[in-house]
């Protein structure tokens, strides 16, 4: 699906919208309390809602650049035992509207494909990310180009100031992804 719009959010949302490399990218994430969360391209916003799980305290924020899915993770996440704590808010990988300095962690569940321009979002990371932030990406091996992709993203985000701390092939509940993170290159 090349266009999103309020039709493709919801079949995204009936066919993935609790994918399980949402939860299982969170499990392997060594997250700490009360930090601050951030999803670039959150979707549903599974992600978010399995990692107020995993913490006391925090914030968790959700991106998304289509209307319809930030309906859809509001309407999914009403009667969530966290939901004061979970926000979300329209806005692109490029011009993320939230302030500097403010993540903890950011997340990029299979959405950083989806991003307009690549280097502007990297970039845009950067600018909200701590100086000790983490930030994580998850690509779905089942994607024709998968292996190079991962490999191109690895140059891009050394090129914008990015250490690969970690890159993972995951392989569990019989979801294949990758799973790369990152920090800030001080």
């Amino acid at each position: 699906m090349s266009e999103w719009n309020a039709e493709t959010a919801d079949w995204y949302a009936k066919k993935y919208g609790d994918y399980p490399s949402n939860k299982l990218g969170i499990n392997e994430l060594e997250i700490l309390d009360n930090s601050t969360i951030i999803d670039i391209g959150c979707g549903t916003g599974e992600a978010l809602r399995h990692a107020s799980g995993k913490i006391t305290g925090g914030k968790f924020i959700g991106i998304d650049p289509v209307p319809r899915m930030i309906e859809i993770a509001n309407e999914w996440t009403e009667n969530h035992d966290a939901r004061e704590q979970i926000e979300y808010h329209l806005g692109s990988a490029e011009n993320l509207p939230v302030e500097d300095g403010i993540a903890d962690y950011i997340l990029a569940f299979d959405s950083i494909d989806h991003w307009q321009d690549i280097e502007k979002g990297l970039i845009e990371v950067k600018r909200i990310m701590q100086p000790t932030g983490v930030f994580a990406i998850v690509k779905d091996k089942s994607v024709p180009g998968a292996s190079q992709a991962i490999e191109t993203l690895t140059g891009e985000l050394e090129s914008v100031g990015f250490t690969v701390k970690d890159k993972k092939e995951i392989s569990k509940q019989e979801i294949e992804f990758y799973l790369v993170i990152c920090q800030l290159d001080l």
